[in-house]
C-alpha cells in the first residue's frame, strides 16, 4: 500500500467510523518499549489482552539503543519514556523482544549492498561519521547478537538513567510462535 493508497483509505475511515474519545494518558500506566517489525503490528497487543488507549507503546528498530546511545543517558528512548512517564502517567515500563528480529546476526554484507543499491556509499558515511569500520557502522544501527542480552541491557540503561525515576522496569520475551516465553520482573534494588 502505497501513501496514495493509504490517504485513500483514511479518508473513507474517517468519514464511515466513529471512534470512542479516548485519553492520552495510558489506561494501565504502562509503557511497552518494543521492536518496530511489520509482524507485530496488532499482534502482541492481542496476545496480552491489550486495547487502544491502554498502553503507551514506543517501538525501536530492535527494541534497542544503539552503543553510543546507551553511554548517552539523554537518548530519544529516554527521552519518550520521560515524557510518558512525567507528561502522560506512566508508572512501569516493559521491554519486549522477539526472535528473528532484524537486527539480530546483522549481515554486514547485505547492508553494505542495500546502502549501495540505494545510492549511499556505505564507506563515506563509515568515514563521515567517524564509525571506524562496518562493525561501527552496524553498532550505530543498533546490531545484536542476542536478543536476550540486548533485551536485559535496554532495561539495564532505563534502570540507570539519571532522567527517569524509580519504577518498575520489565524484561518481555517473544518466540517466533509469538506465545510468551520468558517474563523477568526487573525492579530497581535501591
Amino acid at each position: 500500500m502505497r501513501i496514495d493508497e493509504i490517504l485513500a483509505f483514511n479518508e473513507r475511515f474517517v468519514e464511515q467510523t466513529h471512534l470512542p474519545t479516548i485519553g492520552h494518558a495510558p489506561r494501565k500506566q504502562m509503557a511497552l518499549v518494543t521492536c518496530m517489525d511489520c509482524r507485530l503490528v496488532q499482534m502482541f497487543e492481542q496476545t496480552l489482552g491489550l486495547e487502544r488507549g491502554d498502553v503507551l507503546e514506543l517501538r525501536t528498530a530492535g527494541a534497542t539503543i544503539s552503543e553510543e546511545e546507551r553511554e548517552d543517558g539523554a537518548n530519544d528512548l529516554i527521552r519518550s519514556l520521560a515524557g510518558g512517564i512525567y507528561l502522560l502517567g506512566v508508572r512501569e515500563v516493559a521491554v519486549i523482544g522477539h526472535t528473528q528480529c532484524g537486527l539480530a546476526h546483522a549481515n554486514s554484507t547485505a547492508l553494505i549492498a542495500s546502502m549501495q543499491a540505494l545510492g549511499v556509499d556505505p564507506q563515506k558515511l563509515i568515514e563521515q561519521e567517524e564509525l571506524g569500520d562496518i562493525q561501527g557502522l552496524l553498532r550505530w544501527l543498533g546490531a545484536f547478537n542476542d536478543v536476550h542480552v540486548n533485551v536485559r541491557e535496554v532495561v539495564n540503561v532505563i534502570r540507570r538513567s539519571p532522567y527517569l525515576p524509580r519504577i518498575p522496569v520489565s524484561e518481555i520475551g517473544w518466540s517466533q510462535r509469538w506465545k510468551h516465553y520468558i517474563y523477568y520482573e526487573l525492579t530497581h534494588s535501591e
